[in-house]
């Protein structure tokens, strides 16, 4: 197997005949598109997907509106090589290369990420799989986890989980600045304008990793969460990065066929495992609840996006900001991966809500504004008096 990279225009123009053998039937190529990270014209030139999960074994997998079969890893020893390239289509990255590289039998064909072919091109990918995931802070991630020793950290304590909503205000982050704080993102773009910073820092994105991976090493935060399967963004393993393991849980098998799920889990051990939800601020939560908080709060939270992706793959527009700043979306507005399926975020915010009462864990919404009513309401000024300020 050769590590390859280029654009996804290029991409399609190399392929030369050959069709492409997809590993990975399952969410990452769902949420590209969703997310218009896309190799335009794909779905013309698949052969077949392979995953590994047999309960995938002789199904088909539903992408752009095409039915395409779903095989085995062994498939790869039976095939002539010569008319096919492997395309990643999973963001387990790292474990399928280790578990390509052994086989023989594809030793000369063409691999390429589909993230990294969408996003960024330039990536010194041979580098990454070679040399950057072999440093300690990625290899040993479990260990690194379990000696922060984070659960029930903060037992009985409260928190807010802060989002980039157009409701965010930098006056009111001043009011949070002796709180333990939750915060995602571009949120530094914030901080030029309050002392406030956050205690703990998530970023899931993979555009925004990609773009600010060394900004966000500098995030003035106790810890600065990224899921493993984020690590190749930037192409660099950091210390100043706690790695953990995210897993995106959002497909489902109907009637002989894998689609889109609508259901979500909510994880018991976020040092084992964290469960994307289609926004950062999921596994915040999981966090959050892990480590024992007993009172946690939303702000900035406002549950609507200018583009949104509905439930059938429309893409409607509404009359509202997307974030607090429009400096927040420089670079990756140029992407045009700013459309939200907000009735996904919306499933999974139910998760968390009935997981947190289930566990006698109060969580509400001190947003100003906005359109999640998921959670009860409750306002600042009825959390913070200005004299705790």
């Amino acid at each position: 197997m050769k590590l390859k990279n280029c654009n996804a225009k290029q991409f399609i123009e190399s392929l030369n005949h050959k069709k492409v053998i997809c590993f990975g039937a399952g969410s990452t190529l769902m949420e590209a598109d969703c997310e218009a990270k896309k190799i335009e014209g794909l779905e013309d030139h698949i052969g077949f997907f392979i995953d590994n999960d047999k309960k995938k074994h002789g199904l088909k997998f539903e992408y752009r509106n095409h039915e395409f079969d779903i095989k085995s890893i062994e498939t790869l020893y039976t095939i002539d090589t010569k008319q096919y390239v492997l395309l990643i289509t999973c963001a387990f990255y790292v474990e399928i290369y280790r578990q390509l590289k052994v086989i023989t039998a594809i030793a000369d064909m063409d691999c390429y990420m589909y993230n990294v072919v969408c996003s960024y091109p330039e990536l010194d990918i041979v580098n990454f799989f070679e040399k950057e995931i072999e440093k300690p802070p990625y290899k040993d991630w479990k260990k690194i986890l379990s000696r922060l020793h984070l659960k029930d950290k903060h037992k009985g304590e409260r928190c807010f989980v802060i989002g980039n909503g157009p409701s965010l205000k930098a006056e009111d982050l001043d009011r949070l600045t002796n709180e333990i704080t939750f915060a995602a993102n571009r949120i530094f773009k914030i901080f030029p304008y309050t002392k406030w910073r956050p205690t703990y820092y998530f970023c899931i994105d993979y555009l925004t990793y990609g773009l600010d991976h060394q900004e966000i090493n500098m995030v003035p935060s106790e810890l600065r969460f990224i899921p493993l399967e984020r690590a190749l963004a930037a192409g660099k393993i950091y210390d100043e990065i706690t790695y953990y393991n995210r897993v995106v849980n959002c497909v489902d098998i109907k009637d002989g066929k894998v689609v889109r799920g609508t259901e979500f889990m909510f994880s018991d051990n976020a040092e084992e495992i964290v469960y994307g939800g289609q926004t950062v601020l999921y596994d915040a939560l999981q966090m959050a609840v892990y480590m024992g908080f007993s009172e946690i709060y939303l702000y900035g939270v406002d549950g609507e996006y200018e583009f949104e992706v509905l439930e059938d793959g429309t893409i409607i527009r509404n009359d509202t900001k997307n974030h607090f700043s429009d400096a927040y979306e420089e670079g990756i507005k140029e992407s045009g991966a700013l459309a939200a399926p907000m009735y996904a975020m919306k499933l999974a915010f139910e998760t968390a809500n009935m997981s947190c009462n289930s566990r006698n864990i109060i969580i509400k919404n001190a947003t100003r504004g906005g359109k999640l009513d998921v959670f009860e309401r409750i306002t600042l000024d009825e959390l913070i008096s200005d004299n705790e300020c």
